[in-house]
Order: C-alpha cells, then structure tokens, then sequence
C-alpha cells in the first residue's frame, strides 16, 4: 500500500464518518460540517482521477469503518475532530515519501487537510492554536 493508497483510506474513512456525525449538529458546526465533507469529497475524486490518469488500480473504500454510534452533538464533534486529526496525520505522514509525485500530492492533501482541521477547531470553538498539525503527540 502506498502512502496515497492510505490517504484515499482515510478520506473514505473521513466521509463515511461526516455522514453519521453531521446530522447531529446544529448552526456553525452542522454548516462547517457539511462544508468540510465536502471537501473529503473532493479529495477523493481527485484521488480517484489520479489512480485513472496514471492506470492504476484504487483502493477500494471500506462498507463500514469502527466507529462508535454518535448520540449527540458533543460525540459528533468529538468524532470529527479525530477524524480531521488523523486525515491531518496521514497526509502529514506521507510527505516524507522518497517518491516525487507521491511527495507533492500528500504535500498538498496535507495543507488542504491541516486548513479543514483549523476550520473544523474554529466552527467547535476549540483551540486553533497547533504549528504542526497532524504531528504525533
């Protein structure tokens, strides 16, 4: 698997999880949510055009992901900030690649993830603050 391959994991994990938290939010939270699925969706596609233009087989997404049921709006948003931090890491991750293309497309799906993470902090009223994000703790 390469470290693209993982990242598709992730933004599939990533939508699979906006969809069973989203419907528990309301006002900023619910709107930055479904503004940032959004985007995971986005990502994937241009994932997805990437595998096609280069003849490469994708990896598949996953018919469910282990997460717990949301009950309410605290375990929505606490749901999607983990998601967001591992999207953030994945990508963060794979920039260490020795191969160039593989490198400039987790560069770029890593500033795009580490903006959504920030976007996503600010719509719960959670700390921004975080000059690595995506960094192990």
């Amino acid at each position: 698997m390469t470290v693209v391959d993982t990242g598709l994991s992730a933004e599939y994990a990533a939508i699979y999880a906006y969809g069973a938290a989203t419907v528990h939010l309301e006002g900023d939270p619910r709107s930055t949510a479904e503004a940032l699925e959004a985007e995971h969706r986005s990502r994937r596609d241009t994932l997805l055009d990437f595998y096609d233009e280069h003849g490469l087989e994708a990896v598949p997404s996953e018919a469910g992901y282990g997460i717990e049921p949301v009950g309410d709006a605290a375990a929505a948003q606490e749901l999607l900030l983990a998601v967001e931090q591992n999207v953030t890491a994945v990508w963060r991750a794979g920039v260490a690649s020795t191969e160039p293309t593989e490198r400039e497309i987790c560069l770029t799906m890593y500033g795009a993830s580490a903006v959504s993470l920030a976007r996503f902090r600010l719509a719960t009223e959670a700390s921004v603050a975080d000059p690595w994000p995506g960094r192990p703790e």
